[in-house]
């Protein structure tokens, strides 16, 4: 990113702060170059970690986009391409961790036609995927009767490099806060010499009808207490500075939830992590079902620093320790 959009964003997100909070547009903007320099900290950072609520010591904690990326060439740098291909692929990772995933699913590029049309003869209701892609891009919710011509289906799908998936059925207590989509966990671990350290938690819940979590997609992020599993505080999202309690829409009161299986989803992200040893740090995308846990996806390039520092507690120093330093 140049010089000019990078200052651009900075001053974008200095008016906005400006008029939700109040306060000079030109003291945000300097501070959040400050921060930019300083601290690594991105205009989104800024924003949604409230860096300028923080103290310099604060600031210093907090895992920001400069300081991940610092740490992600470090941690997985024992990676080869192909691994890190098996974690940005959606079907390369599909295959590779299979045996922590239950949902059916077949990626129409390297699918005949006969199996596509048997998926879709099984499952009336599937999710599409871009092959990559983050943030929710893409992904849509269809259904097999909208198609007249499957042949011309499918063949969209084999330019487009579509992944079809089974839905997921979810936990009812999860469906509950928000039914139309899934609500899921966000956890990232890193490898230190000696072992796999949990690194932060969250749980990102939908909004409205929308069939992603994402954060960059109107979902809200909750902070998640990585000993018990439970929302520790308010959820933020990434659009105001808003402290949200009740999730709206559901107006389920959220502090105190309870993730089902909490013990079953972080020894799914420890096996995760062992599939493949040589990547050392990755943000994993955990769905909870009514018989347990389940993969979605994994991160390994900035997997969502800000949502596991909704608990205010930086994790730089965390994740920092595992570099050896």
């Amino acid at each position: 990113m140049s010089r000019f959009a990078a200052a651009k964003k900075i001053y974008t997100m200095s008016k906005k702060l400006h008029s939700i909070r109040g306060g000079s547009a030109l003291k945000y903007f300097r501070d959040a170059v400050y921060c930019s320099k300083k601290h690594g900290a991105s205009p989104e950072n800024y924003f949604v970690l409230r860096f300028f609520e923080l103290s310099e010591d604060e600031r210093s904690t907090y895992l920001t986009s400069g300081r991940s990326k610092a740490l992600d060439r470090v941690l997985n740098s024992n990676a080869s391409e192909k691994e890190k291909q098996e974690i940005g692929h959606k079907s390369l990772f599909n295959s590779t961790f299979n045996e922590l995933l239950k949902r059916d699913f077949v990626y129409a590029p390297v699918s005949d036609f006969a199996s596509f049309s048997c998926f879709i003869d099984k499952h009336n209701e599937f999710i599409l995927k871009p092959d990559t892609g983050t943030m929710g891009r893409g992904v849509e919710k269809r259904r097999a009767d909208e198609f007249e011509d499957l042949e011309a289906f499918f063949s969209y799908c084999c330019e487009n490099k579509i992944l079809l998936e089974e839905v997921i059925t979810q936990h009812e207590a999860l469906n509950k806060i928000n039914p139309y989509c899934i609500n899921s966990i966000r956890v990232n671990a890193a490898r230190s010499s000696k072992e796999i350290k949990l690194i932060g938690a969250c749980l990102k819940c939908g909004t409205g009808e929308n069939i992603s979590d994402n954060f960059h997609s109107g979902g809200i992020a909750y902070p998640l207490n990585l000993e018990n599993g439970m929302v520790s505080g308010p959820g933020r999202n990434n659009t105001d500075l808003n402290e949200y309690v009740y999730h709206p829409g559901s107006e389920i009161y959220m502090p105190g939830f309870q993730i089902p299986y909490w013990e079953e989803v972080k020894n799914a992200v420890i096996s995760g992590m062992k599939i493949v040893p040589s990547l050392g740090y990755i943000g994993w995308d955990i769905a909870v079902t009514p018989s347990g846990p389940e993969i979605i996806e994994g991160n390994y390039s900035w997997p969502g620093g800000n949502i596991i520092q909704f608990d205010k507690v930086g994790k730089y120093p965390l994740l920092l320790s595992c570099c050896g330093e």
